[in-house]
C-alpha cells in the first residue's frame, strides 16, 4: 500500500468525524424516543440521512483509493446494509411508532455495526 498523502489522510479525518457525527445524532434521536425534552428528533434524523449522502459519495471515493485493500473495500460496501435499512423507513417518517422502531431495531444497528467495523480501519490508515 502506498503511503497517503495529507490531503488523503485530512479526508480520512474528516470522514471519521462526520460517522462520529452521525452516530451522536442517532443517539440523540434514540433518546429523543423517551425524553420528550428532546423535540429536535426529526431534524436531526434529516441530517442524518443528508450526511449518509455524504458517506455513499466519499465511500465511492474510498473505494478507488484503496482497492488493492480488499478488507477497506469491503468494509466500505458494507454500508449498503445501512442504506437497506434507510429504505425501510419509506413512508414511516410521519407514523410515530412504525419509524421508531424501525430506528431503533433495524437503521441504528445496521449503523452502529457498520460505523464499529469502519472507523477503527480508518483510524490504521490515518496512523501510517
Amino acid at each position: 500500500m502506498s503511503t497517503l498523502t495529507e490531503e488523503q489522510v485530512n479526508v480520512l479525518h474528516h470522514y471519521k468525524e462526520l460517522l462520529a457525527s452521525i452516530k451522536e445524532g442517532f443517539e440523540y434521536i434514540l433518546a429523543s424516543f423517551s425524553d420528550y425534552s428532546k423535540t429536535e428528533g426529526d431534524v436531526i434524523l434529516i441530517d442524518v440521512f443528508a450526511a449518509f449522502n455524504q458517506v455513499i459519495l466519499v465511500n465511492a471515493d474510498l473505494q478507488v483509493l484503496f482497492e488493492k485493500d480488499a478488507h477497506m473495500v469491503a468494509a466500505i460496501e458494507a454500508f449498503e446494509e445501512v442504506v437497506s435499512a434507510v429504505e425501510k423507513m419509506d413512508g414511516l417518517f410521519e407514523k410515530s411508532q412504525e419509524k421508531q422502531q424501525v430506528i431503533q431495531q433495524t437503521l441504528y444497528p445496521a449503523y452502529k455495526n457498520w460505523f464499529d467495523e469502519i472507523v477503527p480501519l480508518l483510524i490504521s490508515k490515518i496512523q501510517h
